[in-house]
């Protein structure tokens, strides 16, 4: 602690004092604050470089090809993400770690409050902390985003996310605005900490734990059941959202249930911790006994050491078990979109369509091609999936249900969309609608017909001509077949080079590839939030064992031996983090099994799937962490020579 003797009287010395002290604090618990600076550094390099990149991508020139525009937008959809997410976590480590650093420095600031330091003083003080912090992260942050930039450029061309051809460059702009950000990041997320600072009362100065737990106050009760709430109202969202906007829905998802369980961790966290150690009380009574009474009794340090490992797990384990589910979904809701029973593609396909019109039994042959198209609606510009179609026969390829309008209309240049998606623009039947195709070519065709095609709802329905130019995904003709194999045999004989595929199959084929796509995101997420909160992780175990120095100096007075009180930490460190995982797995078992509610409710049969593999691993390496790093700081303290004085304190 920064002893002083007393306050000088006028406000100004006092004030600038109380700055000193600050910066004395800041420079005297590096340790203490380098899990904030180094989380705001990253969060501050990532944004510079992530933004860099989008401004880079707006800066094409007018003549780049459409797939590489296309190609750079969707890159710089993950990058937001990834930014949303990294927000998201620097917010909760900074205000974490002062949290922490305030709660162990109460006896330290109730001294300052007997001096004659005013709680609003107090607050600054702090605020003053967190400020300095803030410009130094901020400055690290800012030197790192050219080297993440190319990092991220890098790893992107190898995944062929990026053309070969794309390299960003840094914007001044973008850096200056990520800095500023950066240092209001760091302020914002430490008030909290401060009035909590500012209520600390002289009479604190002589007790006796620095840690002493009080219940929580009502403004965290009501900000957890708050954000609780909001998870539960986002789930609910899910169903009536944009088809286009559900897939970031259901990422996010995740983050108030994360702030709700966390907000209202040390309710419960102390008791599950302490069942968690009843085991280990039996195996090595003493050991044991100790390392549950510590967890159970010190319910804000337990809380606020499971907090990053709950954060990790809730995080990664709702984003992989999220967007797993959603692939399922997405692969049941394309199998009851077709209801033709071949799919026939490649060279000399159109001929083979002429052929199949003829054809006895043979329903209806229906040329499809698959593209997008940029929609004006409600101010705003997105991309809209869109199914080239000719009218006839559409009915028996595709499950359409609940017309109204006229598919006919399509052949006159008109388009039809699915109910969900034309609310979701805000489209009425037999109006105008604003449309851009491939090469920037702008139509406005009549909104013909509406239809319930899917249950997750979602594209256009439009002449062929119009994707004509498009890079449509691809042509196939769709067949409805009262013998589909000798069909399928007839034609594989008379054009080879003709891929012939069941229905089924190839919807397998490609909600396989589009969920691999969605898993390998999902992945990219979860690993770039692990690795954030990691660093929270093993700052605040290493906060919360590395300030015990007088209670393992008491334990070594009286009789313990360095081996019983490293087995206690060992116990505790297994104890918290276990607390963290369960806690965590809460907060995913509620957001998966949530969501697969919403999507049984839109009629989906969605099987129970979930990455095992990889949430396990997630929680492993949290558990590893806050080992390390509570076994680490105990150890050192463990070999210096215990004193009476120590004893004593």
């Amino acid at each position: 602690m920064t002893t002083i003797s007393a306050l000088p009287a006028r406000p100004g010395v006092r004030t600038r004092t109380l700055l000193s002290v600050a910066w004395r604090t800041l420079r005297s618990r590096v340790s203490g604050f380098a899990g904030a600076v180094i989380a705001l550094a990253l969060g501050v390099a990532f944004a510079g470089g992530a933004t860099s990149m989008l401004a880079s991508g707006s800066a094409l020139p007018p003549d780049t090809p459409e797939a590489v525009r296309r190609a750079v937008s969707e890159s710089g959809a993950l990058l937001v993400m990834l930014a949303v997410i990294g927000a998201f976590v620097t917010v909760f480590v900074v205000a974490g770690t002062f949290a922490f650093i305030v709660a162990q420095r109460r006896k330290e600031l109730a001294v300052l409050r007997t001096v004659g330091a005013a709680p609003q003083q107090v607050r600054w003080m702090v605020l003053a902390e967190s400020g300095f912090a803030a410009i130094l992260a901020s400055t690290l942050g800012v030197l790192l985003a050219g080297p993440l930039m190319a990092a991220m450029a890098a790893l992107l061309r190898s995944q062929e996310l990026l053309p070969a051809a794309f390299t960003p460059s840094l914007s001044p702009g973008a850096l200056a605005g990520c800095f500023a950000a950066g240092v209001l990041v760091g302020l914002v997320a430490t008030v909290a900490a401060a009035r909590r600072a500012a209520a600390v009362r002289p009479v604190e100065a002589l007790r006796a734990a620095a840690l002493a737990d009080r219940p929580i106050g009502k403004g965290r009760w009501l900000g957890g059941l708050a954000a609780l709430a909001a998870g539960g109202g986002m789930l609910a969202l899910v169903p009536v959202a944009p088809p286009d906007g559900r897939m970031p829905l259901t990422m996010f998802v995740s983050m108030p249930l994360v702030i709700g369980f966390a907000l209202l961790s040390p309710v419960f966290a102390s008791w599950i911790s302490a069942l968690v150690a009843a085991p280990l009380a039996r195996w090595t009574a003493a050991t044991g006994e100790l390392a549950r009474e510590n967890v159970r009794m010190a319910a804000r340090r337990t809380a606020a050491t499971a907090a990053p490992v709950l954060i990790t797990v809730g995080l990664a384990g709702s984003l992989l078990g999220g967007t797993t589910l959603l692939g399922e979904a997405m692969a049941a809701d394309a199998k009851q979109v077709w209801r033709s029973d071949l799919v026939v593609s490649g060279t000399g396909s159109a001929e083979a369509a002429r052929w199949l019109g003829g054809r006895a039994g043979v329903g209806a042959a229906v040329p499809v091609t698959s593209g997008e198209v940029e929609v004006h609606a409600n101010r705003t510009t997105r991309t809209v999936p869109a199914q080239g179609v000719d009218p006839a026969g559409i009915g028996q390829v595709m499950n359409l249900t609940k017309v109204e309008g006229s598919l006919e209309a399509l052949r006159e240049g008109a388009v039809a969309a699915d109910r969900r998606q034309a609310a979701a623009l805000g489209w009425r039947l037999g109006e105008k609608v604003e449309l851009q195709l491939a090469g920037g070519v702008k139509a406005t065709p009549r909104l013909a017909a509406l239809y319930e095609g899917s249950p997750l709802g979602g594209g256009l329905l439009v002449p062929p001509g119009m994707l004509k130019g498009a890079d449509a995904g691809w042509s196939a003709v769709h067949v409805s077949a009262d013998r589909p194999a000798a069909i399928r045999a007839e034609l594989e004989k008379r054009w080879p080079k003709l891929k012939v595929f069941d229905t089924v199959e190839i919807m397998a084929m490609v909600s396989g590839a589009r969920q691999e796509g969605m898993r390998i995101g999902a992945i990219a997420l979860a690993g770039f939030a692990v690795a954030y909160t990691l660093i929270a992780v093993a700052n605040t175990s290493a906060l919360s064992f590395g300030a015990r120095r007088g209670e393992f100096a008491r334990l070594l007075f009286l009789g313990a031996r360095r081996a019983q009180v490293l087995r206690m930490a060992l116990w505790e460190a297994l104890c918290v983090a276990a607390t963290g995982v369960l806690l965590g797995g809460a907060v995913t078992v509620v957001a998966v099994l949530g969501l697969r509610g919403v999507l049984g409710g839109l009629g989906l049969e969605v099987p129970t799937a979930f990455p095992w593999t990889e949430a396990g691993l997630v929680a492993l390496a949290c558990v590893l962490v806050v080992v390390v790093s509570a076994l680490v700081p105990t150890a050192l303290l463990l070999r210096r020579r215990t004193s009476v004085a120590e004893a004593a304190a």
